[in-house]
């Protein structure tokens, strides 16, 4: 690995950790949910100022777009958790699936992490 990868290394290490983090607070906390919106909020923004000025980052603007999209539906889905989170009939249902989830998702993240950047 040298240099030239750290741009990389860097997003796809935040990515990793940011939208799992900002899910689980978003179930932890009622007032999470504005977060959640002003993330996606900046998520859709930048990255759609983005493609539009051809600059996105390392990445060829197929992969860039891939993973902008992976984000915004990742975002949208822990938005909608977090907002049927305040069902008393649906929170024990969705606390535990999200943090199996969450754990299954991450474990696989960071194994893919690791054979990518090891």
């Amino acid at each position: 690995m040298d240099l030239g990868d750290l741009p990389e290394l860097t997003s796809g290490f935040v990515t990793l950790l940011l939208l799992p983090t900002l899910g689980v607070i978003g179930l932890m906390n009622r007032r999470a949910i504005p977060v959640l919106v002003w993330t996606m909020v900046a998520w859709t923004l930048v990255g759609a100022l983005a493609l539009y000025t051809h600059h996105t980052l390392a990445w060829n603007e197929r992969r860039f777009l891939r993973g902008w999209m992976l984000g915004m539906g990742l975002g949208a889905a822990f938005l909608l958790v977090a907002r049927l989170h305040a069902d008393k009939r649906v929170k024990p249902w969705i606390r535990t699936g999200l943090a199996l989830l969450t754990v299954i998702v991450f474990a696989r993240s960071l194994y893919e992490f690791m054979q990518r950047y090891a």
